[in-house]
């Protein structure tokens, strides 16, 4: 079990309290100081240790969970997550052209754009500064009117200056960030990595999508790089709809 000695929040400072303990488990974890297998303390444990209340010491812990440094194991509580392995994604694909594809009609909601300073995990994917400005934006993704994706991506703005929700459509592919990017600002999206892990939904996403707070649901992670290999976006999207992936071929024999 982690010591939580040296865990010591600031009552007084305006940075929020859910975010202090945030920022010190990802710490503890990005200098190796608290590694995979860990266990973190129970949430009845943080609020009796910090004289906080369940909501802040959970909205610190759905963070965490969301980004992928701590795991639920049932039945024994929660621990820092085990790396993940993960593949180059095939093809760049954008939930638009997709949708359209498959017969479906899409839609899309913006909910915010605004421009704002990243933070350690949003600088570290698109290797940015935490000084330097991104666009954050928040989607919520229909499919014949029916909700079933959000969406929060964040472009360093130096890429898409001047971006406003006036250059998206709510229909057909106007709505399409991948389209966009590269038919107003000549961007070239030439390759991306994504990982897949399960996570539970907060009480934003849950709202929007019409399920129950903490749902069982999938995270997909995407960053859209470059021909100079350059990050150009980071995403992290959740789908209430399945879906399937078609492998064709083996790629030539490992030397």
């Amino acid at each position: 079990m982690i010591n939580l000695n040296d865990l010591v929040i600031n009552k007084n400072s305006p940075i929020p309290l859910y975010y202090q303990i945030e920022e010190y488990f990802r710490k503890k974890v990005k200098n190796n100081e608290i590694t995979e297998g860990c266990q973190i303390p129970t949430e009845k444990e943080l609020m009796q240790a910090l004289g906080v209340s369940r909501i802040t010491v959970r909205k610190a812990m759905d963070n965490l969970l969301r980004d992928g440094l701590i795991e639920i194991r049932k039945g024994h509580g929660t621990f820092v997550a085990t790396k993940q392995f993960y593949e180059p994604v095939a093809g760049i694909r954008s939930y638009t052209e997709e949708a359209l594809k498959q017969g479906f009609t899409p839609s899309t909601k913006i909910l915010k754009l605004q421009k704002i300073k990243p933070s350690e995990d949003v600088a570290k994917n698109l290797n940015i500064s935490e000084k330097d400005n991104v666009y954050e934006i928040i989607r919520l993704r229909l499919l014949d009117q029916k909700p079933t994706g959000y969406d929060v991506t964040y472009i360093p703005e130096i890429y898409v200056p001047g971006l406003s929700k006036d250059d998206f459509k709510e229909y057909g592919k106007g709505q399409s960030l991948y389209n966009l990017l590269e038919e107003k600002y000549n961007l070239t999206l030439a390759e991306a990595e994504e990982t897949i892990s399960a996570t539970l939904t907060n009480k934003q996403e849950s709202e929007h999508l019409g399920v129950n707070y903490r749902s069982p649901i999938n995270l997909r992670k995407r960053v859209v790089f470059l021909p100079n290999k350059k990050p150009l976006l980071y995403m992290k999207s959740i789908y209430k709809t399945s879906y399937k992936t078609r492998l064709k071929g083996r790629p030539s024999k490992a030397r």
